[in-house]
């Protein structure tokens, strides 16, 4: 699959407590809601310690969690197409 082709499939997956990033060739980030707060992780970069996915951080809202998912995942591979601002 081509970059552009990858780029325009990229979409989330959402369910009640876990939202998933992806696009035709790999998992790029997940969100996982733990108690009142959403827990945001870029699936492209390990942890500091190498055994995990890479923490973005804590957000009381899904957007704010899913906007910090798509900037790392754009700093890594473009912007993300398919997202629409503010569905959640």
């Amino acid at each position: 699959m081509d970059t552009v082709l990858s780029q325009v499939s990229s979409l989330w997956r959402d369910s009640a407590a876990v939202c998933a990033l992806a696009d035709g060739e790999r998992h790029l980030g997940h969100i996982v809601r733990i108690g009142a707060n959403w827990h945001a992780f870029d699936a492209t970069h390990f942890n500091e310690e190498g055994n995990g996915f890479r923490s973005l951080g804590t957000f009381a809202s899904i957007l704010a969690a899913k906007a910090a998912v798509e900037q790392a995942r754009s700093e890594s591979f473009g912007p993300v197409v398919g997202h629409f601002l503010g569905a959640a």
